[in-house]
């Protein structure tokens, strides 16, 4: 992990954290008239709305915690940039794999939101997913493993946190949103359960907000613009 950027205030990480659950909230709240049942797949009858403010606030207080006690960081300037480039890099990579599953496995026709729809969903739900699936569980045990960081350092520590949370969003994949025991469905926990650890690893050598880019680039070629593509190469 590098270190803070110094010109970097705790007022521009609060700020920053702000602003992109403004921008989640604001989405969800435009799509919601129009788009409430492909919220209700992700939140079941919980309001879409709730559902982000909750998660905004439950986020924030997690992301502090992993700041104060491991040095986790929601943005660091210049290595943000290095941490994004990265996060498009590997997130190019996964997609050209995904697709390429997508002509043997075949996955649903309606797997994705259509556009343009999709251009305010994915960002608004991802902001969620990064909170539910890494942020909040990732800080939680942590803390319990803090007793555990004389005994086994740090690093240990937080590598295996980060490996048992990488598990959490590939098996509520395939569990509640796809067929665990085919062929695509062992497929898709890999390849989720990949994403996942490289995400994490990137939150970890930089910073929140690179993370969060790979979620939004990969969002963008598989079920945006892979998902127009989709529609008319494979159905």
């Amino acid at each position: 992990m590098e270190p803070t950027d110094p010109q970097l205030g705790q007022h521009w990480q609060v700020l920053v954290y702000v602003a992109l659950s403004l921008a989640a909230l604001i989405f969800t709240v435009v799509l919601l008239p129009s788009s409430a049942a492909s919220f209700r797949r992700f939140y079941g009858e919980i309001n879409a709305i709730a559902v982000t403010l909750v998660v905004a606030a439950a986020g924030a207080a997690a992301l502090w915690v992993l700041q104060s006690t491991y040095q986790f960081a929601l943005l660091q300037g210049k290595a943000t940039l290095r941490g994004v480039a990265l996060s498009a890099g590997l997130a190019t990579l996964l997609a050209v794999a995904i697709v390429i599953a997508d002509f043997v496995v075949r996955y649903p026709q309606d797997i994705n939101v259509p556009v343009p729809e999709a251009l305010l969903f994915y960002p608004a739900i991802g902001f969620v997913a990064e909170i539910v699936f890494h942020i909040v569980p990732l800080a939680l045990l942590l803390l319990a493993l803090k007793p555990f960081v004389g005994w086994m350092g740090e690093s240990r520590v937080v590598w295996l946190g980060i490996l048992l949370v990488a598990l959490a969003e590939p098996t509520f994949q395939v569990l509640f949103l796809g067929s665990p025991f085919t062929w695509a469905g062992v497929y898709t926990w890999v390849h989720v359960f990949a994403i996942a650890v490289l995400q994490l690893i990137v939150f970890r050598r930089f910073d929140f907000v690179s993370m969060y880019g790979f979620r939004l680039f990969y969002y963008a070629y598989w079920h945006i613009l892979w998902g127009v593509i989709r529609l008319e190469v494979l159905f």
